[in-house]
């Protein structure tokens, strides 16, 4: 039997400085110190150029000096750090690689830099896209002694890091990282203090869709390493990644939460779109994977006239509705052809429609595009003919455009579905250093101009990261699609404690999904026994979560009384003031615990 069992805290918070630090020998060896204690400890530095690895493991890449600098960020502040001048002599070209230790004055963490130099790094080789090609920095992963008692939990694979949640002991013999394309941040805490002390987080801070932390074993070694994408063709001149070793000595969920914080001020980010956005504070009413019109209208209507019958018959305070992937042209390989609504769907049209709807906010779902788009006569697209995957290049006025028309029938929220397959099967992504990076940021761009919010859906954590530059992005998915739920309820589809953790960090709001509020409801699209076994825990968990609150219940199916709990009369969400997340010791147990959670433990807070 599980208990679910939710705090609302009052806290008081007083800021403390931290005891991180790190020393440098003559060798360029590093290591990383907590309350004067040793916690990493340096391997390589390494590059892929010319088909070949040069590294400071075999004298290839040699350091030729140290210096010191220091200066002043706008964002974070004071620095001081010291500079690593490594002589790189390639086939063809020769450069000195300068690798950076920064220390910051008004922020507990140190940051990591390499600057490839001022030539072009090229190969016709390339490593497999889970390795990486630059390494810099890298720590061993390792026990360091008998009295050296922590562990890590990760987030890791689609749905903000959902598939791929994973916890232990910090030492050789652990998997820390499965696949570098899926990983995400990895938060290291002492046991003993029960995840309640030292807890550092480690984290690209930089080239989010180009960068990858990597575990490479070189037995009896195990080594946590950091850098450029190995399937990367070519890294450009003075390209640089930086890495964060964010400390805080208030345990797991404050390291996470001021990381965030550390890293929307080094990116300007605003939450004001998050604080603003009516599909995340208000009732919304959706027809995704669970919701009980996904693929499925009612009998002899279609979508038009069942979308106008729920506007008309489900009496309730929401402000929106979302329109999944059943209404717009796909091709044959099932990627997008056109983003238009099918006169089979809706015969008189978006635009109309929405005048019908009174004019209510939309919110529709695209997923990855198809090599057999409409839009490659008059835009420019990344192909490829492998996958039959495409890609806006960024480099036209293509999102403007897409987004004025689709302002123009009511869109206020764009739900972009399937990240992490058109990135981890697109070679163009995998290839191009720039192009990921490009893709996301002028999606963004363009709905702000247009005043549209963005919701992830199969984000990847390199998505959510990214998404720190990207602040229409307001909301992502953090757990698996709600019919996986309603088809097995054994299936733990509402369980967002960790990744709510770090979407929130990054200022985005996590999102649970669409949900039932009541037990049954027959003749629904998923097995003839879909069953909600708790309704007011979805309920909960979602009004919780401080991300949308989506049902999806057919006509007279819905239980007006228990869903009108989570808001007030009018539809608003209320909601408190940071997400339910899973409790220190909770997250303690689970790394001693062979990466087994013990159970789910949650905590929240609210101000009144």
């Amino acid at each position: 039997m599980h208990f679910e069992v939710f705090f609302i805290l009052l806290l008081c918070i007083i800021g403390c400085y931290s005891n991180l630090k790190v020393s440098i020998d003559k060798t360029g060896a590093y290591n990383v110190t907590v309350n004067d204690k040793l916690w990493l400890r340096s391997s390589r530095t390494a590059l892929y150029a010319d088909n070949r690895w040069y590294s400071t493991e075999n004298g290839s890449l040699t350091l030729s000096s140290i210096t010191e600098a220091q200066g002043t960020d706008p964002n974070l502040g004071a620095w001081n750090e010291t500079l690593l001048t490594y002589s790189f002599a390639g086939n063809q070209a020769s450069a000195p690689i300068i690798a950076h230790i920064r220390q910051w004055s008004s922020v507990s963490a140190l940051s990591f830099h390499l600057e490839t130099g001022d030539q072009v790094l090229e190969n016709q080789v390339v490593l497999d896209y889970d390795q990486i090609r630059t390494v810099f920095p890298s720590f061993y992963i390792e026990k360091i002694d008998s009295n050296d008692d922590r562990g890590y939990f990760r987030v890791g694979g689609a749905m903000g890091g959902f598939d791929e949640i994973a916890s232990g002991l910090w030492q050789a013999s652990s998997t820390v990282i499965q696949s570098s394309m899926i990983a995400g941040p990895i938060t290291l805490f002492n046991l003993t203090q029960k995840g309640e002390g030292d807890t550092i987080v480690i984290s690209p801070f930089s080239h989010f869709m180009a960068t990858s932390l990597s575990h490479r074993r070189k037995l009896p070694d195990s080594i946590l390493e950091y850098g450029v994408m190995g399937s990367i063709n070519t890294i450009p001149v003075n390209y640089t990644q930086s890495l964060i070793v964010f400390y805080s000595p208030n345990g797991i969920n404050r390291a996470v939460h001021d990381w965030g914080t550390t890293m929307q001020k080094a990116f300007n980010r605003t939450n004001e779109h998050r604080l603003n956005d009516l599909t995340v504070n208000y009732l919304g009413y959706y027809t995704n994977n669970g919701g009980y019109y996904y693929y499925n209208t009612e009998p002899d209507k279609n979508y038009q006239q069942t979308i106008l019958d729920v506007a008309q018959f489900i009496k309730l305070p929401y402000h929106y509705l979302q329109f999944d992937s059943w209404w717009y042209y796909k091709a044959s390989k099932n990627g997008i052809k056109e983003w238009r609504a099918r006169p089979d769907v809706f015969p008189d049209g978006l635009p109309a429609l929405h005048r019908l709807l009174s004019n209510i906010p939309l919110g529709a779902h695209n997923r990855w595009w198809d090599i057999d788009n409409v839009y490659k006569q008059q835009y420019a697209f990344a192909l490829d003919t492998a996958t039959f995957k495409a890609l806006p290049y960024a480099n036209d006025s293509f999102w403007f455009d897409f987004f004025l028309e689709a302002h123009n029938w009511g869109l206020a929220l764009y739900v972009q579905d399937w990240l992490s397959p058109q990135t981890t099967d697109f070679r163009p992504l995998r290839s191009d250093i720039h192009l990921g990076e490009r893709w996301l940021k002028s999606m963004g761009e363009a709905a702000d101009k247009m005043d549209i919010n963005i919701q992830y859906c199969m984000s990847l954590p390199r998505h959510f990261l990214q998404a720190v530059e990207i602040p229409r992005v307001t909301h992502a998915r953090a757990s698996d699609d709600y019919a996986v739920s309603l088809m097995n309820p054994t299936k733990p589809q509402w369980r967002i404690g960790i990744t709510s953790m770090f979407l929130d960090a990054m200022g985005i709001a996590p999102f649970k999904d669409v949900l039932w509020s009541a037990t049954v409801q027959p003749g629904s699209p998923y097995s003839f026994n879909a069953t909600e076994l708790l309704p007011d825990r979805q309920i909960s968990i979602a009004t919780l979560s401080t991300g949308p609150v989506a049902f999806g219940d057919g006509i007279n199916f819905t239980n007006v009384q228990r869903l009108m709990r989570c808001c007030r009369s009018d539809g608003l969400i209320l909601k408190p003031d940071r997400p339910i997340t899973t409790i220190n010791e909770v997250i303690a147990d689970w790394a001693l615990n062979g990466g087994a959670l013990p159970g789910e433990l949650y905590s929240t807070q609210t101000t009144m």
